[in-house]
């Protein structure tokens, strides 16, 4: 369920269609749409700034609609070339008369977003500008540092405020006067007898800011940079309606405008800080998931416990069987130890073989034992008088333990482990391990696909989510839990089942795994090759309790 959870919040994350539609058809005021109109008293025009520039200049102030209009225009030659708005490009003849201008004493000042590529490899280098996704721009204005926010209607919204890159600007000469982000956003570069300012931020010349006291010290600031005695010539012929700009690539846009990606994932990826927490948080997620993995061993009691002998019996006697590869030698060994255990329950000693016979006696007259059941029991442990093989050592067993139980020596145990326990038959870790490093690799791989801007990077998230939560129920979830009266098998991808000990069940050991098939209908298989070797050792003491108790 909380996996299931979580795909769904991805997939909304990554999902900007019902975003875009709500933007679609929710009816904005048209006195918001930003077109930098000269005489448009809107907020997100510019004619509160053009007023106090009109006013700066004492009303020498020409819109340049077309460029073969500039010779109508007196003194154009000195004229101070002003541009403010979203986009600007102009051709390569006009821009060199602008700049042959500059070099003569005319001053030129671009304020823009973008500008076309033949204009930006004249004064940047590739990759010449920071940029910042926030709702406010902190600037200095000389030395104070003041807030811009970016208003639509009645919200504040987030905006893309860009930055110069000081490593970026050709021009090693220039002069900086405005700073945000740490870095320059306007800046001068001396042409001969003239300057050009560049400036990276239009928004805040609109009639908003400017109505604001921040937005009209940083007013005053650019008009403090136009000369008074010399006419303005609003570039009205730059604003570039074609969508081929680029300022980091030379080529040009030949598929037209693409869909704007609105998704939530694209907006976190934009912001510096979410960015941040986003990969912090996956990175939290990989190690909640690595420690969550981690084997957890049950706290020692404060006593200790006693000893199982039938489980110290059995593995001596597989030792030495394998040691020594003779069923004799296993035989002795059983004898050995039966005789040590009635010298210490009954204080009878069978070793002496000048006194066996009485001994016995006294033996069958102390136990509630039948009598010639003993006889037997004692004769089976000869080696002289018996054909030692296989078949007689499970014989030799099955009757110790039954006199052992009988006499009391030894209580049976009708449950493999104890109520307030459990036995975990956990997985051979290096599989999980390697199932979730092929998930983690796949998961940062499309994530950077996705910060690059490339929707592919989807078909390696959703799989790498898949990886990993794979192999964190790997590790964390055992193949079964074995408890006092149940078994839990649980299956590899989800889900699983609860089977009752208190019933028959029959089991059949094969090379690679165990088949158990219970009373109830129920059936499954344990493979061993996936546990651990602690796992299959108890495992094998499973196996061997069913078949004595519950066959």
């Amino acid at each position: 369920m909380a996996f299931a959870l979580f795909i769904g919040v991805v997939i909304w994350l990554l999902d900007g269609t019902a975003a875009g539609e709500q933007k679609v058809n929710k009816k904005y005021s048209s006195d918001w749409d930003r077109t930098y109109e000269l005489k448009n008293a809107n907020p997100r025009n510019i004619s509160f700034f053009m007023d106090l520039l009109k006013v700066h200049v004492k009303d020498s102030i020409y819109n340049l609609k077309y460029w073969g209009d500039l010779d109508t225009i007196p003194n154009h030659e000195e004229a101070t070339y002003l541009f403010i708005g979203d986009d600007f490009g102009v051709s390569n003849d006009s821009y060199d008369s602008i700049m042959h201008y500059a070099d003569s004493g005319a001053t030129v000042f671009l304020s823009f977003n973008y500008m076309t590529t033949n204009i930006y490899e004249r004064h940047f280098y590739e990759n010449a500008f920071y940029w910042d996704y926030s709702r406010v721009l902190f600037a200095y204005v000389g030395d104070t540092s003041l807030p811009y926010y970016n208003i639509y209607q009645n919200d504040t919204i987030n905006e893309n405020w860009f930055s110069f890159d000081e490593y970026g600007i050709i021009d090693t000469n220039y002069r900086s006067y405005l700073f945000a982000m740490k870095h320059p956003i306007a800046f001068y570069e001396k042409h001969a007898k003239g300057k050009v300012h560049l400036h990276c931020i239009p928004n805040l010349f609109e009639n908003y800011q400017v109505i604001q006291p921040n937005g009209y010290a940083h007013a005053q600031v650019i008009l403090n940079k136009i000369p008074k005695d010399k006419p303005v010539i609003f570039l009205t012929c730059g604003i570039n309606k074609v969508d081929d700009y680029s300022i980091d690539s030379d080529e040009d846009d030949e598929g037209g405008a693409e869909k704007e990606d609105t998704s939530l994932i694209q907006f976190i990826l934009k912001n510096p800080i979410l960015r941040l927490a986003f990969l912090l948080s996956i990175v939290l997620i990989l190690v909640y998931v690595f420690f969550r993995a981690k084997r957890k061993e049950d706290i020692l009691p404060g006593h200790t416990e006693k000893r199982n002998m039938s489980l110290a019996f059995v593995e001596t006697l597989s030792s030495i069987y394998i040691s020594r590869n003779s069923p004799i030698g296993v035989l002795q060994v059983m004898r050995k130890n039966f005789y040590a255990t009635i010298n210490k329950h009954f204080y009878i000693d069978l070793n002496r073989k000048e006194n066996l016979k009485e001994n016995v006696e006294k033996l069958i007259e102390k136990v509630p034992y039948d009598a010639e059941k003993v006889k037997a029991l004692i004769l089976s442990l000869d080696s002289r008088k018996n054909h030692v093989d296989n078949k007689h050592l499970g014989e030799v067993y099955a009757n110790i333990r039954e006199f052992y139980i009988s006499t009391g020596i030894q209580q049976p145990s009708k449950r493999f482990v104890a109520s307030d326990k459990e036995v975990a038959l956990n997985k051979f870790i290096l599989i999980g391990a390697f199932i979730l490093l092929i998930g983690v690799i796949t998961l940062f791989r499309g994530l950077y696909l996705l910060a690059m801007g490339g929707g592919v990077g989807m078909l390696f998230v959703i799989p790498a989510i898949l990886l990993i939560y794979f192999a964190s129920r790997y590790i964390r979830i055992p193949v079964a839990l074995i408890k006092a009266n149940e078994i839990i098998i649980y299956g590899l991808v989800a889900g699983k089942r609860v089977i009752s000990l208190n019933q028959t069940i029959h089991c059949t050991v094969e090379k690679s795994r165990i088949l158990f098939e219970c009373e109830d209908g129920n059936s499954f298989t344990i493979k061993q090759t996936m546990l651990t070797k602690k796992a299959k050792s108890a495992l094998n003491q499973f196996v061997e309790f069913i078949k004595l108790h519950k066959s």
